[in-house]
């Protein structure tokens, strides 16, 4: 059964799929749409602007407006992901990762995409598929057992995950007044007992939503896969606390 990952979110509207009667079912006539697919399985067949095409499992499709598309149609036992974003520019921009060093590419019509940069982390990895500049990002997250994120929060990015294997530790719900001073809000976030108020522990499928402000970490019970979507603002992240003592922000060894 189709499902709405995403509550409450001003930015993006992320579902997971399994039913052609429910692709662009938040769409209307007001708004042109941004919108971006992942097969997690199956395939996904589309005609746009009168020719037909489809993508496979592990492929992404971004298309820059939704005006064209018709004929929506899935292969049985299909699960996709749709993320969709009010469209705001003429142009949609995607931002190419190449070591860190960062480009933008307009997308006319669609694009697809079989071959996604990989990141490598301390704990794991994550794998890009979608990063468009005024719209939203999709990522894989592969953790290993045993093993923690940055303790952090963000300024401006919002962020929803979705864990589809595996099993985790979930610390959210601490949230911090942005304009206060860094030194004191590490203090106070430092000063709590997140574990024992914050925390909760989680089998798969499960999604979480963080918002500017709040404070979170994910420690891995089992290996785990989540595919998150959020906000284009990726260097978005202030480290409170870190195992491999990471600065905040960009961590340019990383995309090497």
């Amino acid at each position: 059964m189709s499902e709405v990952l995403s509550e409450n979110n001003p930015y993006y509207c992320y579902k997971i799929l399994d039913n052609a009667s429910d692709f662009l079912q938040e769409t209307n006539n007001k708004n042109d749409f941004v919108i971006s697919y992942y097969v997690l399985d199956g395939e996904m067949l589309f005609n746009y602007k009168g020719k037909s095409d489809k993508i496979i499992k592990d492929e992404i499709i971004i298309f820059s407006s939704i005006k064209n598309l018709s004929n929506i149609s899935v292969s049985k036992n299909s699960k996709i992901f749709e993320i969709t974003s009010i469209k705001k520019n003429k142009d949609v921009k995607e931002i190419i990762d190449e070591n860190g060093l960062r480009t933008e590419k307009i997308i006319q019509d669609y694009k697809k995409t079989k071959n996604h940069k990989k990141v490598n982390k301390p704990w794991g990895y994550e794998v890009w598929f979608v990063w468009l500049k005024d719209y939203h990002v999709l990522k894989k997250i592969f953790m290993k057992k045993g093993n923690k994120c940055s303790l952090q929060y963000h300024d401006e990015k919002y962020e929803t995950n979705y864990i589809i294997n595996g099993k985790a530790k979930i610390i959210k719900g601490l949230h911090i007044d942005l304009n206060d001073d860094k030194n004191k809000t590490f203090e106070k976030i430092l000063s709590k007992d997140l574990h024992g108020d914050f925390s909760v522990i989680r089998d798969a499928p499960y999604k979480f939503t963080n918002i500017p402000g709040e404070v979170h970490r994910v420690y891995s019970e089992e290996d785990y896969i989540a595919y998150e979507v959020s906000t284009p603002q990726l260097d978005d992240v202030i480290r409170v606390q870190d195992d491999s003592s990471r600065p905040s922000g960009l961590i340019t060894s990383e995309h090497k």
